[in-house]
């Protein structure tokens, strides 16, 4: 499976939330004063600012299915730091350099920001679960642009990939782009808690048996879907789409893979409950075509040469800078 991404678009949410972990600064051992943790410049960081952070970065990584701890979350304080220390290293150059970000971007960015959103009270939840105000989300918006507009300034400009370097990249790394062997399959689910009592277990089993018994009798696959089935699914007639092995549970992808389309399964269960499943179409593992893969190779390379220019850059910002930690 190829693990090229295509170049995510530099939002101002992105700006917000990603956690950019450049070089560490050169630390200034010192005497923690009252609720410091840093002071960059003439900027004192106050620990709030490290909590608020921190808390992002542990909605973040559970919304990567990476959910962590207290405890877990305390190794990441010092990089935290640190992220806050270059933020507010690029803030201060790019007052220096005279950046302001007009009010109408912070707000056509917020928009953005809530269009996320299925409808306020969603939005205020997200909010209450950062720690943030809306006029906190703002300030962070804000800073984000500033940074953009400053690093796209001056440090972005000359970067270019060739058609060249992309060609070279693709035939010189085959393995990133295989697709695995797919099946493109259907599938009605009757859900069953994991905790399920017997009683439940056999009215499940009685409900996915009975459906089975109508396909074999000719009904037609999508509308005993569309009529019957749980999840998500049901509202396209139990359409999955195309997937490989790794991409669903073992039990549900040995019996799709096991099938040749037109060919339904018996009934399989999944922690998910009881499925049915048919496979309309099979696809072979393949290579990628150089055309469907060049953009994203080159928006690798870029972000590449943009994450080696940065770091290069608030290096050689730090050298003048005045950056003293205090012990966490």
């Amino acid at each position: 499976m190829t693990v090229i991404h295509p170049k995510t678009r530099f939002t101002a949410v992105a700006a917000m939330m990603t956690i950019l972990l450049f070089a560490p600064a050169t630390i200034i051992a010192a005497e923690a004063p009252a609720g410091q943790i840093a002071q960059v410049n003439d900027t004192i960081l106050l620990r709030p600012d490290l909590d608020r952070e921190m808390k992002l970065v542990s909605l973040k990584l559970a919304r990567q299915g990476r959910p962590v701890n207290a405890e877990q979350l305390k190794r990441y304080e010092g990089e935290i730091r640190d992220t806050l220390i270059n933020r507010t290293l690029l803030l201060q150059q790019a007052k220096s350099a005279g950046i302001d970000v007009k009010d109408s971007a912070v707000v056509k960015a917020l928009d953005e920001f809530k269009a996320a959103f299925k409808d306020e009270k969603a939005y205020q939840n997200a909010l209450t679960e950062m720690g943030f105000t809306e006029e906190m989300l703002k300030s962070q918006i804000k800073s984000g642009l500033t940074i953009k507009t400053l690093i796209d300034k001056t440090v972005l400009q000359k970067i270019s990939v060739s058609d060249q370097q992309v060609r070279v990249y693709y035939d010189d790394n085959p393995n990133l782009f295989r697709k695995p062997e797919q099946v493109k399959a259907s599938h009605i689910l009757i859900q069953v808690p994991a905790n399920a009592d017997e009683a439940k277990q056999a009215a499940a089993q009685a409900a996915i048996q009975a459906l089975k018994l109508r396909l074999n009798n000719g009904e037609n696959f999508a509308t005993l879907a569309q009529e019957n089935s749980d999840g998500p699914s049901k509202t396209k007639g139990g359409d999955l789409g195309f997937f490989s092995r790794e991409q669903m549970v073992p039990p549900f992808s040995e019996a799709a893979f096991a099938l040749q389309p037109g060919q339904t399964s018996d009934v399989v269960q999944t922690r998910f409950g009881y499925h049915l499943i048919r496979v309309t179409e099979r696809q072979a593992e393949q290579t990628m075509a150089y055309n469907e893969v060049k953009e994203a190779i080159s928006a690798r390379l870029r972000q590449e040469q943009e994450g080696k220019k940065i770091d290069a850059y608030l290096e050689k910002i730090k050298e003048n800078a005045d950056i003293k930690r205090f012990p966490l």
